[in-house]
Order: C-alpha cells, then structure tokens, then sequence
C-alpha cells in the first residue's frame, strides 16, 4: 500500500505532541494554546457566530445520503 510522506509527518507529529501531553487531550490543547499565544499566530480556531456553526451543522446533516 503507497503511503503518503505528508500524512506520515503530519502524524508523526500529532503523535509527538500526544506524547508530549501524557496521551491528555486537555493538556494537548492547552500545550497548543501556549505555543499559539507564544507565536502570535492562530492555531486554533473558533466560530463565534452560533448562527453561521447551526447552518454549517445543518448543511452537513442534509449532505449525508440516507438509505
């Protein structure tokens, strides 16, 4: 099976922040904040606007194909 370089990096270093987090997704987070505050720069981010996430949510709802 091929694999792709990117997605093997990409996991070699979310599991390398895991590690670094003791496997806790709260302090995982909390360690991504620090660096985000550290950096100036986002890297998470949230929608504030509930109305514009009800209508993501429901847009994605009516995608899905029932069988």
């Amino acid at each position: 099976m091929w694999q792709d370089p990117i997605v093997e990096e990409v996991r070699k270093a979310g599991e390398e922040l895991a590690k670094r987090a003791n496997y806790d997704l709260h302090t995982f987070f909390e360690n991504l904040r620090k660096s985000q505050n550290k950096r100036n720069a986002r890297v998470v981010s949230r929608i504030k606007n509930e109305a514009l996430y009800s209508e993501m949510l429901d847009t994605t709802e009516s995608s899905k194909v029932s069988r």
